[in-house]
């Protein structure tokens, strides 16, 4: 037969470790929520940088755009020059 001290030592034993891995959980769920949150927040920093990149990367790809633009405009009237000098020598 077991005693009353013997019972509640059993109680203790199975209630303390059982009471710990809750709050062990609660915890655990604490700090996910809490990581969770953080990655949300720089996930949005993150996406907000790449769009201010795309717009500086676009930026500079119409500037070189526009130079090449230009260059080929340069290279055109300069061939233009050389095919009329090529076919009136003087």
């Amino acid at each position: 037969m077991i005693s009353d001290p013997q019972m509640m030592t059993l109680a203790l034993a199975i209630v303390f470790p059982l009471s710990m891995l809750i709050y062990s959980n609660s915890r655990i769920t604490e700090a996910k929520e809490t990581l969770r949150a953080e990655i949300a927040v720089l996930r949005s920093d993150l996406l907000k940088e790449m769009v201010q990149l795309e717009g500086r990367l676009e930026s500079r790809f119409n500037s070189m755009d526009r130079k090449l633009d230009e260059i080929l405009r340069i290279v055109g009237d300069h061939d233009t020059r050389i095919t009329r000098l090529e076919q009136h020598p003087h």
